[in-house]
């Protein structure tokens, strides 16, 4: 009897322990999602391609793109539903400055994408491959990969395809990658809808974690929306208004800051100022001293040649051909710019220290810095200015901070609107017609 009782709670403590641990025995293994999936890479984003297409029509309208029809929103969408690709949804990028990017984007039903694939075939060389025992459609030329599962569909351009492969069709649940949780997780530009965002070592050491980019467009330019991130306060903020050079026709670069830096100078350790050490020790720059004097303003501008006096020492011979050296000068043309600090009452002092240093010569009643072009030196109460033309700009007040430059004959804007306690945010155009230019090339 006894032995019975004992087999029967023995069963009972099997049973109960099965019905326990039966959902982990036998729970059903969850698929990755779409972000476990993302790979890493220099630039990662999303992108919901149908409001992309919505706010670009002007533009493709406007500059009578050919593919415009192709580009529209209603031809977009109908064409998702034929090829049962969900562009409601995001689409997520990657890449790196080589060149090389890939797009992942979700499916509604994988069934009527090889009929998408069957129509481009006959237009495209495109071939089948085995890849880790799955079929992937490859423009050997090209080099682009297309690939689809049940869910989702992956397009590469590049030559790291097979080691992004292996990352997008091995993910398991949850292995959602650190870079991308904090890239979606972001708040900065969270409602817009294409944003790339880059975090690099060159970012880091200055303390930065990553910089955004949001792109928008109107009926003549992309609007390119930015922003740079940071953990820790900046210690910087935008002043009010200060001076800065007026711009004329001649002008090729300009730049204008004013930046209250009151709590930056009380933080030494700052990553800004660490990084710019960096630099500023290669040639002996005192950057303590010269955070003491500088007040926070900065205008530069640059446009057009001036001439000016070089002088230089050339070995000659003497009537008994005697090697000598004589001192000689002749004219040359160098770049017309001007740079203009605000300073306070210690600039005599940091001036010298740069004279000590080498850093600043003096030449007559002309200065140089290092290499640079003689410049006439004109003091202000609150302001110096370094000038390499003949005549100084004129000097206007600014509430903006703004800059431009022009790179192979095209002007490119950049304003900074704002700097919060964690992070910057500016803008800059770029024309249509150069975007178009730089599509044609590649």
């Amino acid at each position: 009897m006894a032995k019975k009782v004992v087999v029967i709670v023995l069963l009972a403590i099997a049973l109960g322990a099965f019905l326990i641990l039966r959902p982990l025995l036998f729970q059903t293994q969850l698929p990755p999602s779409i972000v476990d999936r993302l790979p890493d890479d220099e630039f990662i984003g999303r992108i919901n391609v149908l409001s992309f297409a919505r706010e670009s029509q002007k533009i493709t309208e406007k500059n009578k793109v050919a593919a415009k029809d192709f580009l529209s929103y209603e031809f977009l969408l109908s064409q998702s539903k034929n090829y049962g690709i969900d562009l409601r949804k995001n689409a997520f990028i990657f890449g790196d400055s080589s060149g090389d990017c890939g797009l992942l984007v979700e499916l509604s039903d994988s069934s009527k994408v090889i009929s998408g694939i069957n129509r481009l075939k006959i237009v495209y060389p495109i071939k089948d491959s085995l890849v880790e025992s799955h079929k992937v459609y490859v423009l050997k030329k090209e080099k682009l990969y297309f690939y689809y599962d049940k869910n989702y569909a992956f397009i590469y351009r590049g030559k790291k395809f097979n080691q992004t492969f292996d990352r997008i069709v091995n993910a398991k649940a949850g292995s959602q990658s650190k870079k991308w949780k904090e890239f979606l997780a972001e708040n900065l530009f969270k409602e817009d809808f294409c944003v790339i965002s880059t975090s690099t070592k060159k970012l880091n050491d200055f303390g930065l974690n990553r910089a955004l980019l949001s792109i928008h467009s109107d009926s003549s330019h992309f609007l390119i929306k930015s922003g740079v991130t940071r953990k820790f306060p900046l210690n910087l903020s935008l002043k009010q208004k200060g001076f800065c050079f007026e711009k004329n026709e001649e002008t090729s670069s300009f730049l204008n800051l004013h930046l209250d830096i009151s709590r930056f100078r009380e933080n030494p350790d700052d990553e800004f100022i660490q990084a710019f050490n960096k630099y500023a020790r290669k040639i002996a720059f005192p950057t303590k001293e010269f955070l003491d004097v500088w007040e926070g303003d900065i205008s530069f501008i640059q446009g057009g040649l001036t001439s000016t006096t070089e002088t230089y020492i050339e070995t000659e011979l003497d009537e008994e051909f005697n090697p000598i050296e004589v001192r000689k000068s002749k004219l040359i043309s160098v770049p017309k710019y001007s740079m203009m600090l605000s300073m306070n009452d210690k600039k005599t002092s940091f001036f010298d220290l740069l004279k000590q240093k080498g850093i600043l010569t003096v030449d007559g009643s002309n200065y140089r810095f290092l290499t640079s072009p003689l410049l006439m030196k004109k003091e202000y109460k609150d302001y110096t200015i370094f000038n390499s033309g003949d005549i100084h700009p004129k000097i206007i007040e600014s509430t903006e901070n703004t800059g431009f430059q022009f790179w192979n004959g095209k002007k490119y804007d950049f304003l900074v609107k704002s700097i919060e306690d964690t992070f910057i945010l500016g803008e800059f155009k770029i024309q249509f017609s150069d975007v178009e230019n730089y599509l044609k090339s590649i």
